[in-house]
């Protein structure tokens, strides 16, 4: 049987961690503050810290390894962070993550290449394809909104190759251009609170405008209608040029899908496509954590 892996789901904002084996989350999922915007020492003994709390919630003499999935730009097969003004772990540009663990875990792994990288919403997809909504599916796609909008393509279990039609070279929608702006800007956070500050004249979270929603506020319902309106133009060249079987969404602003979502299923039904909205990505990221 293959040794527990230590799991992390690196987020701006918080950092999730459990004890993943063979795709079953061994513990509850652990909730840590991310600390993103102090200075590197600070940054980097907060994993550490991290994982020691993780390997103290299990018996096991040895661990198989460290896996992390981190939001990109990230060179995520030697593990250096290439994270540089997006408003969290800018003290961390340039650092071999991957170096900086095995040094001040000594002993805890074998060589430096057991602890593991992958985009965090690649960890999403890749939990999709093996044990979620997308198992047994020739093709799908994974869309996370919440700070900015991730993405990942993924053929079968795995993911999908440069040159296949519908995959930007990246691998990534969020750089492509939409509305003069980017995806990323446009479906996310952000998104949600520049259309709001001009819709509603308040930039709004996406759970404050859901609030106002539930209220019974029309214009704000309008407003979040329109970001779904949004979010159908942004994917539909991808959906349609990709062609999916299913199309799995999540991130802290999918909670409210059922007030914007109308316009992609809609798009969805047309083009044949399953719609899945997940309850819980960062499980899921953990179980495509343990596939690497």
């Amino acid at each position: 049987m293959n040794q527990p892996l230590l799991c992390l789901d690196v987020g701006g904002t918080e950092i999730k961690g459990a004890v993943v084996q063979e795709g079953r989350v061994l513990t509850e999922l652990q909730h840590f503050p991310s600390r993103s915007h102090e200075d590197r020492e600070t940054i980097l003994e907060n994993f550490v810290s991290i994982f020691r709390t993780l390997r103290q919630k299990i018996e096991a003499p040895a661990i198989g390894g460290l896996r992390l999935a981190f939001p990109g730009p990230f060179d995520y097969e030697n593990g250096i962070c290439l994270v540089q003004g997006l408003d969290k772990y800018d003290a961390l540009y340039g650092v071999s993550l991957r170096e900086e663990l095995f040094a001040r875990l000594p002993g805890w792994v074998e060589t430096p290449g057991d602890i593991r990288f992958v985009n965090d919403v690649a960890a999403f997809a890749l939990g999709e394809t093996h044990y979620g909504d997308a198992r047994d599916t020739a093709r799908s796609m994974s869309v996370c909104i919440g700070t900015g909008c991730g993405s990942a393509f993924c053929v079968g279990t795995r993911q999908a190759p440069r040159g296949v039609d519908g995959v930007p070279e990246s691998g990534e929608i969020y750089a492509t251009p939409f509305l003069g702006k980017t995806i990323d800007d446009i479906i996310s956070k952000r998104g949600v609170m520049e259309l709001s500050a001009q819709r509603l004249g308040q930039p709004l979270e996406g759970a404050a405008l859901a609030a106002r929603v539930k209220a019974g506020d029309e214009a704000a319902a309008a407003c979040f209608l329109e970001f779904g309106t949004r979010l159908r133009d942004a994917l539909a060249p991808f959906l349609r040029a990709f062609r999916p079987e299913c199309l799995c969404l999540g991130g802290q602003i999918t909670r409210s899908f059922s007030m914007f979502g109308a316009p992609l299923q809609a798009l969805c039904a047309e083009l044949d496509i399953t719609l899945h909205v997940a309850a819980d990505t960062s499980v899921l990221a953990m179980q495509g954590l343990c596939t690497l």
